[in-house]
């Protein structure tokens, strides 16, 4: 659902309540629901963005490296990067979600940042990654 708009904008409001849609069902594993624009949160941010290439390129830019590195590995090193993310910062949380040993996590959690150049310590690099995770899911 979009946000209320004055009939002028209803070109507006249909992409607003298709990109709702869209994001529903990311969220949902593919099923779409319901759902406002009002609660995409940073998706709207990264909704609003014109050119798809130049969100490609921003989540190129941070996650690149782990994509290339090591074939299926990098894969390994994406999710463990987004659970770490998602349980913000709790190595127990985050490699139960995994099925994996919190040190394991440790390991994959150090190789992201060595070859990244990121700190996963600090609050901007982990919403960059962030950013960077949510805006993939949209350029695919």
């Amino acid at each position: 659902m979009s946000r209320a708009a004055p009939v002028a904008s209803l070109r507006r409001s249909f992409h607003e309540a298709r990109c709702a849609l869209e994001v529903q069902a990311l969220a949902n594993g593919g099923a779409a629901e319901v759902g406002s624009y009002e609660d995409l949160g940073a998706f709207q941010l990264l909704l609003s963005l014109q050119d798809d290439d130049a969100l490609r390129l921003y989540c190129d830019s941070l996650l690149g490296p782990l994509e290339d590195s090591s074939g299926d590995y990098g894969d390994e090193l994406i999710r463990s990067l987004e659970a770490f993310i998602e349980h913000n910062g709790h190595w127990e949380r985050a490699a139960r979600e995994l099925y994996c040993h919190r040190h394991t996590l440790r390991y994959r959690i150090q190789r992201v940042q060595e070859l990244t150049g990121r700190d996963l310590g600090r609050a901007r690099d982990r919403i960059e990654f962030w950013l960077a995770l949510r805006g993939r899911e949209l350029v695919r």
